[in-house]
């Protein structure tokens, strides 16, 4: 029997035991169902129930916070997300733990503000959690940019939206200002001092639909709706990453006129015999170079060729990745803009 199914035997069990009011019992085959498979956030959160019921209410808010981890960002679990972050915020108010308490709460109310039990309980957690500092930007370098203000920020997802929370405490409402963008979100706050802080997060991973997007200042944070642009798709990231940035280019590569496959003139050593001697070892050479190289130099070469219209190759990734390569002629010539 796989790990899958014996968990999914000790819960069904464990179930049973719970509902004859075997607490102890219950609890131990839950714990059993999670060491078969401590995937399913649904071991977590039943465990979590009958540790509250013995009183053991420090492990119940831990199993009800790893249960909201573990059903996260899943639609078809969003029933056992919020239960899980109501019980977490309830039981962390009990441990006094109020700074975890508001924010699985917050959470909750997001999903349904019109939960009466998570705003009763929100409203008496968020007068009692730490105050923010107010954030201070770092100093620049002479001739850099601004560095971002610290700030502590989440983010979360819907299948139709991403909301980003920015903890910024007693902002008064006409004092914040967000503009949204295709693929980008600006936020700038006029704090107490008479001081302003901007937060750029831009690039966003996708697109985002700015005439739907909004924002609302609550008194302990910033909660920006960005409406997504493809709904369903699920974000990995906030912001691109360079991954990301390193996916596109290689999809734009694949696209070009001038797309070359390097694998391709790697496999096809035949053709080779019809080349002069000194255009064969240049060749060998670009194919050795491919064929033994890891996937960032592959990259490198790849984007190199294409956009410097086969005048450039480089295999420094590092380079090459910063921007558009550009054609670099031979000496005394001009590059010809190309048109259709």
């Amino acid at each position: 029997m796989s790990n899958k199914k014996t968990g999914n035997v000790l819960f069904q069990q464990a179930n049973e035991a719970y509902f004859d009011d075997e607490f102890e019992q219950s609890e131990s085959l839950y714990t059993q169902a999670i060491a078969a498979d401590s995937t399913v956030g649904d071991y977590y959160l039943k465990r979590a129930q009958v540790r509250s019921k013995l009183g053991n209410t420090s492990g119940a808010s831990s199993d009800a916070r790893k249960a909201s981890d573990l059903t996260a960002n899943k639609s078809d679990q969003l029933r056992q997300y919020f239960k899980a972050l109501y019980l977490h915020g309830k039981w962390a108010f009990e441990l006094k733990q109020y700074d975890e308490a508001a924010e699985s709460l917050r959470k909750a109310a997001t999903i349904n503000p019109s939960h009466e039990e998570v705003k009763a309980l929100l409203e008496k957690t968020e007068p009692l959690t730490t105050p923010a500092p107010e954030p201070q930007a770092e100093p620049k370098a002479e001739g850099t940019e601004p560095a971002r203000p610290k700030v502590r920020h989440e983010w979360y997802q819907t299948d139709d939206f991403v909301i980003l929370e920015v903890f910024i405490k007693r902002v008064q409402k006409d004092a914040a200002a967000v503009e949204f963008g295709g693929r980008a979100v600006s936020l700038s706050v006029k704090m107490a001092t008479g001081s302003e802080n901007n937060y750029d997060f831009d690039p966003l991973q996708h697109n985002i639909v700015a005439s739907e997007s909004t924002f609302e200042v609550l008194s302990t944070k910033i909660e920006i709706r960005l409406k997504k642009a493809q709904p369903g798709v699920k974000w990995s990231h906030l912001e691109q990453t360079d991954e990301d940035q390193a996916a596109k280019s290689l999809s734009q590569l694949g696209s070009s006129r001038k797309g070359v496959s390097w694998d391709t003139i790697a496999a096809d050593a035949e053709k080779e015999a019809k080349l002069k001697p000194s255009e064969q070892g240049v060749n060998e050479l670009f194919q050795s170079i491919y064929r033994d190289a890891d996937p960032d130099t592959r990259r490198a070469m790849m984007k190199s060729y294409v956009e410097s219209n086969g005048t450039s190759l480089s295999t420094d990734w590092s380079s090459v990745g910063k921007g558009p390569v550009e054609t670099l002629p031979p000496t005394d010539t001009f590059a010809k803009p190309y048109s259709s």
